[in-house]
C-alpha cells in the first residue's frame, strides 16, 4: 500500500519530467508520503528517460526496510507527456 496526501505533487514531477524532454543533469525523484514509492528519473541526452521504480516495505521510510525495483525507459519526449497525461487522469 503506497499512502500519499493527494497525490503529493506526483502530476505536477511527471508534468515537469515532460516539459524537460530536452534534458537535465542528475536525478529527478519524487516519493510518497510514508517512502513505500519512489521513482527516479534519469536523462541520457539521446532522447530517452530512465525511470526507476523503487517499493520499499512494510516501513519504507525505515533504513532497513526491504527494496525491490525495476528499471523502464521511454522516450523523452511522447512517452514523457503520456506519462503525465495519465498520472494527472488518474490523480483528477
Amino acid at each position: 500500500m503506497v499512502g500519499t496526501l493527494d497525490g503529493d505533487r506526483l502530476n505536477i514531477w511527471a508534468a515537469e519530467l515532460a516539459e524537460s524532454y530536452v534534458g537535465w543533469e542528475g536525478v529527478r525523484s519524487w516519493k510518497s508520503l510514508d517512502h513505500n514509492l519512489r521513482t527516479d528519473a534519469t536523462h541520457d541526452w539521446r532522447d530517452h528517460v530512465s525511470l526507476r521504480f523503487i517499493l520499499r516495505g512494510p516501513r519504507g521510510y525505515e533504513p532497513d526496510a526491504w527494496e525491490a525495483s525495476t528499471y523502464v525507459e521511454i522516450d523523452a519526449s511522447e512517452d514523457t507527456r503520456h506519462l503525465a497525461g495519465k498520472i494527472a487522469a488518474f490523480l483528477a
